[in-house]
């Protein structure tokens, strides 16, 4: 009897086995009857005419296309920064200031001296008018005013210290109360006209860059666009790479200065070409094809590839304007295999 009872178990066993395996061949066999009967769901997308480019491309910082740096003139402690980093300034706006009793800049004295001329040459010249005084006379007094003049004129520089353009303030390297000595870095403005990106470029590029390049520099979604307008010469010994400062016109309030942008240098321009991306590109044994869509077929499309970034390939002989390049969906297709375009992304 239990020997019984264990034959029927296992038989029960055996067959639930079984009927799983079924079940999985069936589901198997159904997705491949859906393909068949509805068809494989691709996408695709029109082949169109375009222009194939290739770029070099680098990162690099945004600045002012005219930078000015002030530095100070005199050893002494600050007194006041009027204005703040990303401020708008006009030039000779004064922006930071040093004591009016500044040993170096002797302001105070070149005040008292052009205050006392300053009344002298007012006497004179009214007697000079009046006839009472002759012209040398008058003209010696005139050439002591204008000398203390440009004295003060001097002194009054060392100690407010004004911007050197207009512009926008995009660096403050001091703070109030500190000791800074002559020729120390106060401040950085830039114009507001345009930016500027210096590159250095690797030995192996530099001959590809030339003089005008186009020059796209993209900051999140902001690009802008401009041009090569120098090119070193001659290598940088310190970087082992060639300098080359880009220029692009007018000012996006949205692109604040010193920014890291993505730099691409236009190496190549060729209009009117097809051009498919890689990841659309099939090889097999050396060959390059496409799958694309005809009627409700695929159909598998060998192709003849010119020019390559390695991202994407300029397509010489193979393809037509208007054909239909089938997207996604490729990896279910088999040549003449039933499809069923979906639309939208």
């Amino acid at each position: 009897m239990n020997k019984r009872i264990k034959y029927l178990v296992l038989t029960m066993i055996v067959a639930i086995a079984l009927g799983g395996c079924g079940k999985k061949t069936d589901d198997a066999k159904s997705m491949d009857q859906l393909h068949s009967e509805l068809g494989v769901p691709v996408r695709t997308s029109p082949i169109a005419i375009s222009t194939y480019q290739q770029e070099l491309k680098y990162n690099a910082a945004l600045s002012g296309i005219q930078e000015s740096t002030a530095s100070a003139m005199v050893g002494d402690v600050i007194t006041n920064i009027r204005f703040k980093v990303g401020d708008k300034v006009q030039k000779d706006d004064i922006i930071v200031k040093f004591p009016p009793n500044t040993p170096a800049a002797q302001y105070e004295q070149a005040q008292s001296a052009f205050n006392s001329i300053s009344a002298i040459h007012e006497r004179m010249l009214r007697l000079k008018d009046q006839g009472a005084i002759s012209q040398q006379d008058y003209d010696n007094v005139k050439t002591q005013f204008d000398v203390s003049k440009s004295n003060l004129q001097s002194s009054e520089q060392m100690i407010n210290v004004r911007a050197p353009i207009s512009g926008v303030i995009t660096d403050i390297m001091v703070n109030v109360s500190d000791k800074v000595y002559p020729g120390q870095p106060l401040f950085t403005v830039s114009s507001t006209n345009g930016y500027k990106a210096i590159i250095m470029i690797p030995e192996g590029e530099i001959s590809k860059v030339k003089q005008g390049s186009v020059v796209k520099a993209t900051w999140e979604d902001i690009t802008i666009t401009g041009k090569v307008t120098m090119r070193a010469l001659a290598m940088d010994p310190n970087q082992k790479a060639f300098r080359v400062e880009a220029s692009f016109p007018g000012f996006n309030s949205k692109l604040s200065y010193g920014v890291t942008a993505e730099i691409g240098i236009q190496i190549l321009n060729k209009p009117n070409v097809i051009v498919v991306e890689r990841h659309l590109l099939v090889k097999e044994n050396g060959d390059s094809f496409v799958w694309l869509a005809k009627g409700d077929k695929a159909v598998r499309v060998p192709v003849t590839t010119g020019l390559t970034d390695q991202l994407a390939y300029e397509i010489t002989s193979g393809l037509e304007e208007g054909d239909l390049l089938i997207t996604q969906g490729m990896k279910s297709l088999s040549e003449g295999a039933k499809i069923r375009i979906i639309e939208g992304n």
